[in-house]
């Protein structure tokens, strides 16, 4: 057996990177609560290949003298605690003295600090070893600069994610840190490209609306709440497809499994969608909270757990009585135009829930049978499923093979069928343009990956360009799809890429997948038998009839022995 062994300071010091640095995101996030800490009031962050080659942090706060500056750099070194009687009562966002050191093991790092306008001091780290410390001219302030991260460490290095899904967890701290901070100006800039730029506000609708544009907090609902020394306040915004939380405990974003699941329950309607992205700000004594319960600070304990979820639970049924109003939340892609050789598909106005599904009656007595042609050999050889008999449920094609029944999604079917013609590697996409551009709002988070996935998404026929600020302007769409309210096709297939749904897929693919299930026709969509028969012969010369793109069965077959079982014939 193997003696026991100490671990030197640097295997030491890179087990606790493992913990606190696990991709750009938790530099950015570890320098920028340092920059919030030392009293800042502007923070500068900028990029470099999302964060792989360069992370840098300015701001404006209380900066550090010669000795402090190398304090700094050493395990456990911190001015926010002095004993453990002052764990249970922490009111900054760090305090272990573990981030910068654990940054300086993995990467190059350059600190420079002063403590008032004038000569400061900086200080180069290479890989947790001090190569350089000497006086620098700067004004107050700190400014670290993180090149090369993970670079000696190629196993750390090869689970990071593209530049674009990298730079988007980036963006995503960035802007919960802003969100919990409205008093501090935010800047984000990627290879020269300001992707966010915040002022300081005084009231957390202003950030909001900087944050999510103007647009979108039109329809907005404040939460405000008070109870027992807890206070929320918030705002809930009719949801997008993919639904967005952000809860700030005393200032600090955090993952809470029991508030999460309670403000998600609280949020969805019956069947079970959400109904709003919920930003919520919950404020409560610092004894009441514990912050000491993981490396990153990203998960919290409640000293009285149900208390806090009763007051968030509280809050949010007075907001979303008023958010259920006036405010149509059903987001739809109609389908009113297609290109020669598309099946001509028409959305209908309005899509019936399915609780309003009309269900059949047998007091009106049989329906008489649909009219099908009799010659089976032709039939069968245009649906290699069998003869088309109608629909079902306005949701489902039936066929008849001979010795059983099968039915086709349609929905899914039509989704493999655009999907294919939009990957289809003889040729990309004609494009539809758009007569007018139309200027689309996107959050930072979303902006930063419409920059990263443009080249993707032009090879899909999908043609964007940047706008002002976050926006983007949409010039095209794939010919197969609609221009009908192109921008909402686009932000939405935004949404499902930064969801990450399938991970490991090519961007083009998950694209392309998006594209087509929003454009697909839906359930409870009546189909005229042309309309029907023409979705069969698509779906008949797809390349995998079976699946859609998200790997969901597009056909299923009852036997008829089954059926006979069922009605006890033997």
């Amino acid at each position: 057996m193997p003696r026991i062994r100490v671990l030197s300071d640097a295997v030491v010091n890179q087990i606790a990177a493992g913990e606190v640095v696990e991709r750009p995101a938790s530099v950015a996030k570890e320098l920028i609560e340092n920059a919030l800490d030392a009293g800042a009031t502007k923070v500068s962050i900028r990029l470099l290949a999302g964060g792989r080659e360069l992370i840098e942090v300015e701001d404006d706060g209380v900066g550090m003298d010669h000795d402090d500056a190398l304090l700094a750099l050493e395990r456990h070194a911190t001015s926010k605690i002095a004993s453990a009687d002052d764990l249970a009562r922490i009111a900054t966002l760090g305090f272990r003295g573990e981030a910068l050191p654990s940054i300086a093991a993995v990467a190059r790092v350059t600190l420079e600090t002063a403590c008032g306008d004038g000569e400061g001091t900086r200080v180069e780290v290479a890989f947790g070893r001090i190569v350089r410390c000497e006086p620098c001219a700067r004004p107050r302030g700190t400014r670290v600069a993180v090149r090369d991260l993970f670079e000696r460490l190629p196993a750390r290095r090869k689970f990071l994610r593209t530049e674009a899904t990298e730079l988007r967890h980036v963006v995503a701290a960035v802007s919960a840190l802003a969100l919990t901070h409205t008093a501090v100006s935010f800047t984000l800039t990627h290879a020269n490209r300001a992707l966010l730029r915040v002022p300081a506000v005084s009231k957390l609708e202003e950030r909001l609306a900087d944050l999510l544009g103007a647009t979108r907090l039109r329809t907005a609902r404040p939460v405000r709440h008070a109870s027992g020394g807890i206070a929320i306040e918030g705002v809930l915004v009719p949801a997008a497809r993919t639904a967005e939380l952000v809860v700030a405990v005393n200032g600090r974003a955090v993952h809470d499994r029991v508030l999460a699941g309670a403000v998600n329950r609280a949020l969805r309607d019956r069947s079970g969608r959400a109904e709003a992205d919920a930003y919520l700000l919950v404020t409560l004594p610092s004894e009441q909270v514990d912050v000491n319960v993981h490396p990153t600070k990203a998960e919290v304990r409640f000293a009285e757990p149900s208390r806090v979820v009763s007051v968030v639970t509280q809050a949010l049924a007075a907001s979303l009585v008023a958010l259920r109003g006036p405010i149509a939340l059903t987001r739809l892609v109609t389908i009113s135009e297609h290109a020669p050789g598309v099946a001509a598909f028409t959305a209908p106005a309005a899509e019936p829930t399915p609780e309003h599904t009309p269900a059949p009656t047998l007091e009106r007595g049989p329906a008489p049978p649909p009219q099908v042609r009799e010659s089976v050999p032709d039939l069968y050889r245009l649906f290699p499923w069998g003869r088309y008999i109608g629909q079902y449920r306005d949701s489902y094609l039936l066929l008849d093979d001979g010795d059983g029944l099968v039915l086709i999604d349609q929905h899914v079917a039509h989704e493999r069928v655009l999907f294919e013609r939009l990957l289809a590697a003889d040729a990309r996409p004609a494009v539809q343009g758009l007569l007018l551009p139309e200027v689309v709002e996107l959050t930072p988070a979303l902006a930063a990956l419409a920059n990263g996935a443009a080249d993707e998404l032009r090879a899909l026929g999908v043609e964007i360009e940047p706008a002002s600020g976050t926006s983007v302007r949409v010039l095209g769409v794939p010919a197969p799809l609609p221009t009908a309210r192109a921008g909402a096709l686009v932000e939405q297939v935004l949404q499902d890429l930064a969801a990450d749904a399938t991970p490991g897929v090519a961007v083009r693919e998950q694209a392309a997948a998006s594209l087509a299930c929003h454009a697909a026709i839906k359930k409870h969509r009546p189909l005229s038998r042309t309309e029907a028969e023409r979705l069969l012969s698509e779906l008949a010369a797809a390349a995998d009839p079976h699946r859609c793109p998200h790997g969901r069965p597009i056909i299923v077959r009852v036997p008829h022995a089954e059926i006979e079982r069922r009605v006890g014939r033997h």
